[in-house]
């Protein structure tokens, strides 16, 4: 072979190596089977006195249900709010007092609208901490047949948890302090609401034991 076809030949093979990759672009990440729509809280009264109520919407997102595309089995949703108890300093702009409560239905159809899932105070932790209005510090997490699922819109309050570090410095009291106030935050089922039919519910999973 002439030299000048040598040359020619080497610089093809020199270009073929060098050559970048092309990066592949990166999938979408799949759309949450479920979500938030809106976290809505109120005062009721009943016989026993004033119990503080969370409401959390939840909806299938259409098209993404699961398998059969009628229902989301397993869906959970953990509440989990800050407040300002008696013993808080005056004039504190960070909650003392955490709890934290989980429910999971058994199925949410994908076609049936909003699920809603309540949570209460008692009736003596309302009065101690003079609990009214919209709580301003709380965190809803889901997920879905033990699956944990990303954070979205609606989940948290934007006014004061609006930045991922805020989010997650929340998370983290809630982790370390929750637990000392475990069973004063409770499902719709472990209330006098369970069988109010004003506020329909999900079947929930229910595993006790007997001592």
């Amino acid at each position: 072979m002439k030299p000048l076809a040598c040359l020619a030949l080497l610089g093809v093979i020199t270009s073929l190596v060098v050559a970048p990759a092309i990066a592949q672009p990166t999938p979408p990440a799949a759309p949450a089977p479920v979500e938030v729509l809106d976290v809505k809280f109120n005062s009721v009264r009943i016989n026993s006195g004033t119990w503080y109520e969370t409401e959390v919407q939840v909806q299938p997102r259409g098209g993404v249900a699961a398998d059969n595309r009628q229902f989301v089995n397993r869906v959970k949703v953990t509440l989990s709010v800050g407040v300002f108890s008696v013993k808080a300093p005056a004039g504190s702009k960070i909650p003392d007092t955490y709890y934290r409560a989980s429910a999971e239905a058994v199925a949410v159809e994908a076609n049936g609208g909003r699920t809603l899932y309540r949570f209460y105070l008692p009736p003596e932790i309302v009065k101690r901490d003079q609990i009214t209005g919209d709580l301003r510090y709380y965190l809803v997490e889901l997920s879905v047949d033990g699956k944990p699922l990303p954070l979205g819109k609606n989940q948290f309050p934007v006014s004061t948890l609006s930045k991922p570090e805020y989010v997650e410095s929340f998370r983290s009291k809630v982790s370390s302090e929750a637990g000392a106030n475990e069973g004063i935050l409770l499902p719709q089922y472990l209330t006098p609401f369970a069988f109010d039919n004003s506020r329909q519910a999900p079947s929930y999973i229910r595993i006790e034991t007997t001592r």
